[in-house]
């Protein structure tokens, strides 16, 4: 990928798509992007409780980012849920 599409990602999830998620889901606080001197790409979720997720969108476009995003909330969701019955 060249800078301008790594530009674009940036801004798409850390502003427009950041905006949509905390929206969404109320227990988010902001979406950030991270793209490290070795080439990954990490998205980081932040939440209200202060913990976090990372998510790595190496490599992706702008729809398989945010299933991947997606799929760590719903993932981490339904590990809730399965603790919650278990107890």
């Amino acid at each position: 990928m060249n800078q301008t599409t790594f530009d674009v990602k940036k801004n798409f999830l850390s502003r427009t798509f950041s905006r949509c998620l905390a929206e969404m889901c109320p227990g988010v606080v902001r979406l950030e992007y991270h793209l490290h001197d070795d080439g990954d790409e990490v998205a980081i979720i932040r939440c209200v409780n202060g913990s976090t997720r990372r998510v790595v969108v190496t490599g992706m476009d702008l729809q398989g980012s945010v299933e991947a995003i997606l799929a760590e909330l719903n993932g981490a969701s339904m590990r809730r849920v399965e603790a919650f019955l278990i107890s």
